[in-house]
């Protein structure tokens, strides 16, 4: 579904002609090892003249104009170069061995070239080496890895454009860089002068670009590179090319009405125009900033769903044209950078060359959908690109952001669920839950861990607790509508049930859910509706097919925001507990509890045969003065002796420490301290004579 409301929405000097052009790649890299074997070192640049070239020198179709650099060991390697302004040309290169390196030729079109005013044609590349590019992990599939063979473990929040009050990106990847991040996503987007074809308050020719706009993506891909960033340079956005959600189509100025050449959105994905206008825009960027490590991946597009073109059932020419420009990408990146997309995975060929899965989420229950990624059964990487909590994404104090981070960190998926609200995050200050985690990561080295895979342990308290959970998608139709709710938590298969419970308008998309439990004593189920439809709607709640309760919502001039939470008694024993809607249109369901029903610690885990990590919280989402201990049950590592650090999630540091052991044949039994709102834990063999 389409978030609730719109989301909220140094120039560096020349250095010479051919010197060093930003700082050495740092690895970024929570939780990984020191480098194994050099991978890079600190970016390299070429100024030159060209004063006789003719026609756009944007347009590597007309001005094809290439460098090739001899390396030290006698190889040679060729990239593209790139217009800056005049007849000064450029380009840049990050050298993969220390030595001595030399310019050794520029071609134009094909045809050897003499520059001009070169200043300086070799220098030696040093000093401390950086990771190199971020790849797909060719041992685990789900996974991503640095060319020196360190792993790499995406932790970070969105930074994609400069919004309100907030600094902008540059000062924002230092607060992040910081705080232990090393992942972020940044939009080519026009409203913060970030577009390089499309400048307010300015009209180019198609095909010609803005330098100073260009200069401004210099800052940001140096500014990644000082702080450990590495980030999703995203190329186009769903905005550009709809007339229904978050529409710019009126200031496209490819738009015929505007003295372009397109009559609709639909023809940007067909266009032979578009479409090789739209190279000529990647290969400069491929030729500008393709150097950087830090450029983790070109992604197509943001929320691609979003289009007019997919919203008129156009998904294979959507398609056609995301394999197409990845394959050219490909051909014309010197540096092999991932290519992926945002992010409706239900879009047939979508992601058939795509490297990575970037689902986008804004749920109403962070651990419900975060924990539901599975990258193993996606047979490549995938971790969540955007979330954020349904509804008012201002209103987030960090207790959504928190919930997201650490469960994700427990889960399949290849990376942290990757926070939206930039702003928000500085405005209130939520680093330290970055922080938190990516200490965590890099103690407790769990990116490095092989074999872990996500586990749900048991937990017994002495007091039951409740067991709450959200469905995990937005609109659709439900896949799954029975479930087994066990003591340990939420359902399987939850995480993909819509949380549009439909009415009469669309009942076969989801016309109820039935869930079986197994009440110890009498108890509650416990509904909670966060929004109805504009016609109406009426919750109904039966238990054993007896309707125990419901509650109208009464059709308005609008969809309505509500907060009503409807109540069942459920005697002890099993049941079988039915939701459904009878009026005439969707509600949104927030949340669905049952009390008392499990024990008041809930826990996450990611475990190996050698270690894993566990987060444990308390049920009810609540910080209470009195902490409560329990005892969790781990399974699935091997025996022997094990040291257990338990990890103050608020301080960032450890809490304390403890030792365990595992029998032949038998799980880790650990005793929690006191929780008195969520601990983590990690698991690593013990030391031989102690720590």
């Amino acid at each position: 579904m389409e978030k609730m409301t719109r989301r909220t929405m140094a120039r560096r000097a020349a250095t010479g002609i051919l010197s060093i052009i930003g700082p050495g790649a740092s690895p970024g890299n929570a939780g990984a090892a020191a480098p194994r074997k050099p991978a890079d070192f600190a970016p390299i640049g070429v100024r030159f003249e060209l004063p006789d070239v003719t026609g756009n020198p944007f347009d590597y179709r007309v001005n094809d104009v290439r460098v090739t650099f001899r390396r030290p060991d006698g190889k040679t390697t060729r990239v593209p170069a790139f217009f800056d302004g005049g007849a000064v040309w450029r380009a840049r290169y990050t050298p993969p061995l220390p030595g001595g390196y030399a310019l050794a030729g520029v071609t134009r079109n094909g045809q050897t070239v003499q520059p001009r005013a070169v200043e300086r044609r070799a220098f030696t590349a040093g000093g401390r080496p950086g990771s190199g590019f971020v790849r797909r992990d060719p041992k685990n599939a789900a996974g991503f890895r640095f060319d020196n063979g360190d792993p790499y473990y995406p932790l970070g929040h969105n930074a994609a454009w400069k919004s309100g009050d907030t600094p902008d990106i540059p000062e924002l990847f230092a607060k992040m860089g910081a705080a232990g991040e090393n992942w972020s996503r940044v939009w080519m987007n026009h409203w913060d002068n970030k577009n390089l074809d499309w400048v307010q308050g300015a009209r180019n020719e198609p095909g010609v670009y803005s330098l100073e706009v260009a200069r401004r993506w210099d800052s940001i891909v140096d500014a990644a590179a000082r702080h450990g960033i590495y980030f999703q340079m995203v190329l186009q956005h769903h905005g550009q090319y709809t007339t229904r959600t978050n529409p710019n189509w009126d200031d496209n100025p490819w738009n015929a009405k505007n003295g372009g050449f397109l009559a609709t959105p639909q023809e940007f994905f067909t266009s032979e125009r578009a479409r090789a206008l739209t190279k000529a825009k990647y290969r400069y960027i491929v030729a500008r900033w393709g150097h950087s490590p830090h450029v983790l991946a070109w992604e197509l597009f943001n929320e691609v769903e979003w289009t007019d073109a997919i919203r008129d059932k156009r998904e294979s020419t959507v398609a056609a044209w995301h394999r197409e420009m990845a394959t050219f990408l490909r051909e014309q990146d010197p540096n092999r950078h991932l290519v992926t997309t945002s992010s409706d995975r239900n879009i047939a060929g979508l992601y058939d060359a795509m490297d990575y899965l970037q689902p986008h989420h804004y749920p109403p229950d962070a651990v419900t959908t975060v924990t539901a990624v599975r990258a193993p059964e996606a047979k490549r990487p995938v971790f969540i690109g955007e979330i954020g909590p349904q509804g008012d994404l201002n209103e987030e104090d960090g207790r959504f952001l928190k919930a997201a981070l650490w469960a994700s960190l427990m889960s399949d998926a290849s990376g942290a669920a990757q926070y939206w609200t930039w702003d928000v995050v500085d405005r209130k200050n939520l680093y330290g839950h970055f922080r938190s985690a990516a200490r965590f990561l890099k103690a407790s080295g769990l990116p490095s861990l092989v074999g872990a895979r996500a586990v749900v342990p048991a937990v017994e308290t002495q007091a039951q607790g409740q067991v709450a959970f959200a469905p995990g998608g937005g609109w659709g139709a439900a896949k799954q509508t029975e479930f087994t709710v066990p003591p340990t938590g939420a359902p399987a298969g939850i995480g993909t049930l819509p949380s549009f419970l439909q009415g009469d308008t669309h009942r076969a998309m989801f016309p109820g859910g039935t869930f079986h439990v197994a009440f110890r004593q009498p108890g509650m189920c416990r509904v909670t509706v966060r929004q109805a439809a504009k016609a109406g709607a009426k919750l109904v709640l039966r238990v054993d097919g007896a309707v125990v309760a419901e509650r109208a919502f009464p059709a308005a001039d609008a969809d309505t925001a509500v907060d009503v939470t409807v109540e069942a008694p459920v005697p002890a024993g099993k049941h079988a507990v039915r939701i459904e809607n009878l009026g005439q249109d969707w509600l949104v369901i927030g949340r669905i509890a049952f009390t008392p029903y499990g024990p008041v610690l809930g826990a996450l885990a990611r475990t190996g045969p050698t270690g894993g990590a566990l987060w444990i919280r308390r049920t009810a989402g609540e910080t209470a003065k009195a902490g409560v201990t329990g005892t969790v049950t781990v399974p699935g590592l091997k025996p022997g002796a094990y040291e257990v650090v338990w990890w103050d999630t608020q301080a960032g540091a450890p809490h304390s420490r403890a030792t365990a052991s595992v029998a032949a044949g038998k799980p880790l039994r650990l005793r929690t301290p006191p929780v008195t709102a969520d601990i983590a834990a990690f698991v690593r063999p013990a030391k031989a004579g102690g720590r």
